[in-house]
């Protein structure tokens, strides 16, 4: 079904540190086209666009995802998007208004939402992987490296969440971009574009599945402060 949303795990797990075992990246794809995640043990991020998933690792070049690779998160979903716009300017601080036509009466949904521009400037966050078992996201974020690239060609893919949903996903946005000629992407902070095709759907269907692993069945999750996550995420709270 189009525009709903499959998520693999919560994002809650990631900030406890659980994140060895996982589903596979062929299971990611089978419930979606364009999606986001990490892969096993935090060591970078993951972003599908068009039914193909690639992986920035913490450290070294980007690949092609295998069908086999372990993924501990992914949110992922069919792409059909009901709100096509073109803007001359866009940046992350703008793309809240950008989106207004579908936000109205839309506060309590998801969004998704995909934007092909020429970016002036992308800010990255980069965090080492894991070095122990259960170093949380909050702890790695703490040794992340922040890198900046300029005058790309690339698409920005990710979702909105809303405020209830914290510690299941961040709320706010949540974006990574892959560059048009693939070798550069990752988690976005930040961002300022030009002539861009913004694409958005509204999703109102939302599904986890909860992992049975071990490391997830015998860990004690408790409620994630919000600060905490927009801390371990690098993103602002949303208005």
């Amino acid at each position: 079904m189009a525009n709903c949303i499959y998520q693999y795990s919560v994002l809650g797990a990631l900030m406890n540190g659980i994140c060895q075992d996982g589903t596979t990246a062929q299971n990611i794809l089978n419930h979606g086209d364009h999606g986001i995640g990490t892969i096993r043990g935090l060591n970078g991020e993951l972003v599908i666009i068009d039914g193909v998933a690639y992986h920035f690792p913490a450290n070294g070049p980007l690949r092609p995802v295998e069908a086999t690779d372990i993924i501990p998160f992914a949110m992922t979903t069919r792409f059909q998007p009901t709100l096509t716009s073109h803007v001359p300017c866009i940046s992350m601080s703008t793309l809240f208004d950008s989106l207004l036509p579908v936000f109205p009466d839309e506060q309590n949904v998801f969004l998704s939402i995909r934007l092909v521009a020429s970016f002036s400037r992308v800010i990255f966050r980069v965090i080492p992987a894991q070095s122990k078992p259960r170093e949380s996201l909050l702890d790695l974020a703490k040794k992340q490296e922040i890198r900046e690239c300029t005058c790309i060609q690339g698409t920005l893919f990710g979702f909105w969440s809303p405020r209830y949903t914290s510690g299941f996903s961040i709320p706010g946005f949540h974006m990574h971009l892959l560059s048009a000629d693939r070798t550069v992407g990752g988690h976005v902070i930040d961002f300022n574009a030009e002539d861009g095709q913004l694409a958005a759907a509204v999703v109102r269907n939302y599904q986890v599945e909860l992992p049975a692993s071990e490391e997830f069945r015998e860990a004690p999750l408790n409620c994630v402060k919000e600060q905490d996550l927009h801390a371990a995420e690098g993103s602002p709270a949303p208005r």
